[in-house]
C-alpha cells in the first residue's frame, strides 16, 4: 500500500475510533463538541504536516531517504553489444573497509570505453555512484583514469560530470569517491545516460582498472 494511502487510512481509523468511543460512553452534547473540535484540529494538523512534507519534497528532495529504481550493473546487457565485452565485468572491491560491486570498465586502446543506457528519467532523479581504481592497480604502472558522465537528449550530448582519478601517484585518490548528479532537468524524458572512462593525460592505458561502484538512479522516498 502506498505511504499516502496508509496515512489517510490511519486518519480514518482514528476518527472512527473517536466516534465509537463517543457512542460507547454516551457522551453529552458538550463533550461531543469537544470531540468534534479535537477531530477538526487533528485534521488541520495533519493537513499542515502533509503540506510541509510535500513542499520539502519538491524543494529539497535530497533530504529524504533515497531508493534506487535503476541499477546500471543489472541493466548492463543493454549496452554490452555496443562495446568490446572483454573490457567490461562486475567485481567486488573493498576499499577502506567498504565493499561494493564495481562495474569494471577498462579504457580501450583508442583511449576510452563508453557505455550507453537508454532510460526514461523519473521526477527528482539523481545519478549516484562511487568511483575508484581497483586496489590491485595502485602499485602498477599507469597514469590514472578520467571518469565522465554524459546525458544525450533530443538537443544533443552534455557533459554533466568529469573527474581525473590517479591513485597510483596521489594518495588521496585511494578511496571510493562519491558521485551525485541531479537529473531533474531531464524528468519525463527518454535520454541516454553515458558512462565513459578515458586513459590518463599521457594516454597510458596500462592497468586502468576503473570501476563505478553501485552505479544507480535514485529517487527520494516519502517517510
Amino acid at each position: 500500500m502506498p505511504n499516502s494511502s496508509r496515512l489517510w487510512l490511519g486518519v480514518f481509523l482514528f476518527v472512527m475510533g473517536l466516534f465509537c468511543l463517543a457512542l460507547k460512553f454516551e457522551v453529552t452534547i458538550t463533550e461531543w463538541r469537544i470531540v468534534q473540535r479535537l477531530i477538526f484540529w487533528f485534521g488541520v494538523a495533519a493537513f499542515l504536516l502533509g503540506l510541509v512534507g510535500y513542499t520539502a519534497y519538491q524543494l529539497r528532495p535530497e533530504i529524504f531517504p533515497q531508493h534506487a529504481w535503476y541499477d546500471f550493473i543489472e541493466h548492463r546487457d543493454v549496452t554490452l553489444r555496443l562495446v568490446d565485452q572483454s573490457l567490461i565485468k562486475v567485481e567486488s572491491w573493498e576499499i577502506e573497509g567498504l565493499t561494493q560491486n564495481a562495474l569494471f570498465i577498462h579504457p580501450a586502446e583508442t583511449g576510452s570505453t563508453t557505455l550507453v543506457y537508454p532510460v526514461m528519467i523519473r521526477p527528482n532523479t539523481t545519478f549516484a555512484a562511487d568511483i575508484a581504481l581497483a586496489p590491485g592497480s595502485w602499485q602498477l604502472p599507469g597514469d590514472g583514469v578520467t571518469f565522465s558522465l554524459f546525458i544525450e537528449d533530443r538537443t544533443g550530448i552534455r557533459l554533466l560530470y568529469s573527474l581525473y582519478v590517479d591513485p597510483k601517484h596521489h594518495q588521496q585518490d585511494r578511496r571510493w569517491i562519491p558521485v551525485r548528479v541531479n537529473l531533474e532537468p531531464y524528468s519525463g524524458e527518454l535520454v541516454r545516460v553515458i558512462l565513459s572512462v578515458n586513459s590518463g593525460p599521457a594516454g597510458d592505458a596500462r592497468n586502468d582498472w576503473s570501476g563505478w561502484g553501485n552505479p544507480r538512479l535514485e529517487q527520494p522516498s516519502l517517510p
